[in-house]
């Protein structure tokens, strides 16, 4: 127990006392040795009457006759400082007995209320290391197998057998303080069977148990949830987004954080303002960013980079963007673009010239739409 009275503690829990006290506070180690102190001069010196105190596990009380019997030492009273059943040092109150008694319980109880709270807080902060470490572990799927992941499953009183899913939380706020507040928030939003963890992006992941009915996850109960946090963190940072993953079992979590991640990826690009995204809804074109990035000579993505190359201007990749949006739809097209049918005509002519493809086919203008979001989606221009 003696971690829990250093010298820092020791040193406020003297501050604190001498704030309200006439009188000089020692507070002393296992050893006897004055680790706190009123008098600066004194730290680090023995205290021999503490030394007294440990070996009797009792007050010791020192008039001015008694002065001469110990070296250094001067009148006051000192008292052992008990926690968890074991004395863990002594706090001193100097002057003269008989008008510092009084204060000498009070003085005791406050240093092991300060000792107690010291010792909380560590806990905590102890239990916040473990539950990153969990979190980290569930989201990696590296060592599920282990005993030690167990162990910290059963010390954060997690159920395993529940399903889960991985909802990953992003600001656009850069600063620490700001997305410690919004952990913090979260975490009494969250049920208690939920974790929630910062990861080394400084993006926040909950690890969220969902409810199922006839072994179907009821994901309009999740997303009503995640919807009303949402709403909640808004008033806090408006640019909050969350991007669910599928439900999974313990083992596969890892899965559904990746699932989570890269929808967030694809959603900010396809849909920037909006809040709540899910991989359900985004699947096809997660496999489609994938693709983008992992073949490195693909023909569908080129038909774009033609387009681009010939329209200096944008006006046929808006077009052809209009195009898809409104379904094919010439009418629809040329109002959204407040042109004229000929000059669509003519603009999808240009296009089915310069890429090969045209747009009036659908078969075709499928392969146009995949070099689109191929195009959207590729991390390398080139």
């Amino acid at each position: 127990m003696t971690m829990f009275l250093t010298e820092m503690l020791a040193q406020e829990i003297v501050d604190r006392t001498m704030a309200i006290l006439p009188y000089n506070i020692n507070v002393m180690d296992q050893e006897g040795k004055i680790i706190g102190s009123g008098d600066r001069k004194r730290i680090l010196t023995k205290h021999e009457v503490a030394s007294e105190v440990l070996r009797r596990k009792e007050a010791v009380e020192i008039g001015r006759a008694d002065m001469d019997s110990w070296n250094g030492v001067k009148e006051g009273i000192n008292l052992p400082i008990v926690f968890q059943g074991e004395v863990v040092g002594v706090v001193g109150i100097t002057g003269d007995p008989n008008d510092t008694r009084g204060y000498g319980q009070l003085v005791k109880m406050t240093t092991e209320m300060i000792i107690e709270q010291a010792f909380l807080q560590k806990q905590l902060q102890l239990d916040e290391r473990i539950k990153e470490e969990f979190v980290h572990q569930l989201i990696s799927g590296n060592h599920l197998d282990d005993h030690l992941f167990y162990e910290k499953a059963k010390s954060l009183q997690v159920d395993l057998a529940v399903p889960r899913v991985v909802i990953v939380v992003k600001s656009n706020s850069h600063e620490m303080a700001q997305n410690r507040k919004l952990e913090l928030y979260l975490s009494k939003l969250i049920e208690d069977d939920d974790l929630i963890a910062t990861i080394y992006t400084g993006e926040l992941v909950i690890i969220k148990k969902v409810y199922e009915k006839d072994r179907r996850w009821e994901r309009e109960r999740t997303l009503q949830t995640v919807q009303m946090w949402i709403s909640q963190l808004h008033k806090m940072d408006s640019s909050i987004k969350m991007a669910v993953g599928r439900v999974a079992a313990v083992e596969k979590l890892h899965q559904s954080f990746t699932e989570a991640k890269e929808t967030l990826g694809v959603g900010e690009k396809l849909v920037p303002e909006q809040k709540l995204l899910l991989f359900d809804d985004f699947s096809i074109y997660v496999f489609i960013s994938k693709l983008a990035n992992e073949i490195e000579t693909n023909p569908l993505a080129e038909l774009v980079q033609r387009l681009k190359h010939e329209d200096e201007l944008g006006d046929l990749k808006k077009t052809l963007h209009v195009y898809i949006k409104e379904n094919g739809k010439a009418s629809n097209t040329a109002n959204e673009l407040f042109i004229h049918r000929n000059s669509l005509q003519y603009r999808l002519e240009k296009i089915k010239e310069i890429t090969g493809k045209d747009p009036r086919n659908y078969k075709e203008l499928f392969e146009l739409y995949l070099s689109l979001m191929m195009d959207l989606f590729c991390y390398n221009e080139n």
